[in-house]
């Protein structure tokens, strides 16, 4: 892995995203700001291309700043990818805050999945192709996440199939991974300006024969 030489000696860094008191909503703007200029150059030139330098030139700032809000190249891609994480589970959260029937609560999971990736488009897609590039340790942190993401949307599904709304002659790992797989290649394909989230989700609500949102 390039590690970069422009970072200031070790002793004198704060951790990423850390600050001497509490955080403020600029602090917090401009840290996700950002991520998500890194994000943009790990996805046109990789991770291994991509360098501190260029991503404070496109943010608009020094490479101390980079560092003072994040951290060095690594933690940049690992603060990416913890940042996938907290954007989905949140989502998620969102999603299955309200009890209701399986078949609202998937309409509702679908929904929110969708719109969290049509907004984090750059991000998700680093995180995917970038994946390896994460420490050991962070990519398990992650990892972990995402099975218990898929573990509660498995759940969704299996009431899903034992009420009737989806077929119940299909594993419901498989069905779960499928919804889920049709849903992640969204930020290989979705074009902002050709379709809007909300086509997108009511596409993948009745391909899987959803019945329509009640009013």
């Amino acid at each position: 892995m390039t590690q970069e030489n422009t970072a200031p000696p070790a002793d004198n860094r704060r951790r990423p995203g850390r600050r001497p008191g509490s955080r403020s909503g600029d602090w917090e703007a401009k840290r996700r700001r950002i991520l998500d200029v890194a994000a943009d150059v790990f996805f046109v030139r990789g991770y291994e291309r991509g360098t501190t330098k260029e991503i404070a030139e496109r943010a608009g700032m020094s490479q101390p700043t980079i560092y003072h809000y994040v951290g060095s190249k690594e933690v940049l891609m690992s603060e990416i990818a913890r940042q996938v994480d907290r954007d989905f589970t949140a989502a998620l959260d969102e999603a299955l805050g309200v009890p209701a029937d399986p078949a609202t609560q998937l309409r509702r999971v679908i929904d929110a999945f969708v719109r969290s990736l049509a907004i984090n488009q750059r991000t998700f897609a680093v995180y995917w192709k970038e994946f390896r590039s994460l420490p050991k340790d962070v990519g398990r942190e992650v990892s972990g996440h995402e099975r218990d993401f898929v573990v509660r949307v498995e759940e969704v599904v299996r009431r899903a199939q034992d009420e009737g709304v989806l077929p119940a002659g299909h594993p419901t790992r498989v069905v779960s991974e499928g919804i889920l797989g049709m849903m992640s290649w969204m930020h290989w394909w979705y074009k902002p300006d050709e379709f809007d989230a909300d086509q997108v989700s009511s596409a993948f609500c009745d391909l899987i024969g959803l019945p329509a949102a009640s009013e």
